[in-house]
């Protein structure tokens, strides 16, 4: 696994991102999980992933933790955007 893939970087104010694309579940839920508690609050979490088990179990995660899923968007075959709105 290349730990510098999943860092979570900066797009601008208020907006960050990770790619978990090449990583199986539960990783990307994990990574999306470490992610979202480092951001600050009304920030949004771009997540990229390659396989829909990492699309459902990062929206569960976002359902139980009450945040706002502000867009899921299929990029191409098999890959995802995942837009999370941290409250």
């Amino acid at each position: 696994m290349g730990e510098k893939r999943s860092e979570i970087l900066r797009i601008r104010e208020g907006f960050y991102m990770i790619d978990a694309r090449g990583y199986m579940c539960p990783y990307p839920q994990i990574l999306a999980l470490k992610a979202l508690e480092s951001i600050e609050r009304g920030s949004v979490l771009e997540i990229f992933v390659d396989n829909p088990a990492s699309v459902e179990n990062i929206l569960n995660l976002a359902r139980e933790r009450g945040l706002e899923i502000v867009s899921v968007e299929k990029l191409g075959v098999g890959e995802f955007r995942i837009s999370i709105r941290k409250r």
